[in-house]
């Protein structure tokens, strides 16, 4: 059933919060803590892309 107006759909989204805290669910969780690892992680492995393409092209122009 949709809600006819803003009203409605905050009560019907209260309810929902309501029935999960009774689950014993936390519907607003803390932040996780930033994890560095994964952006150093992400950026050696696009630097290794990047490297590998650039010496596939580099590589056609030289004479064995």
């Amino acid at each position: 059933m949709a809600a006819q107006s803003v009203e409605e759909e905050l009560q019907e989204l209260a309810a929902i919060v309501r029935e999960a805290e009774a689950l014993g669910m936390d519907p607003w969780p803390p932040e996780k803590p930033d994890r560095p690892w994964a952006r150093w992680a992400l950026g050696s492995f696009m630097i290794v892309l990047m490297l590998s393409a650039v010496s596939k092209v580099l590589f056609r122009f030289v004479n064995i």
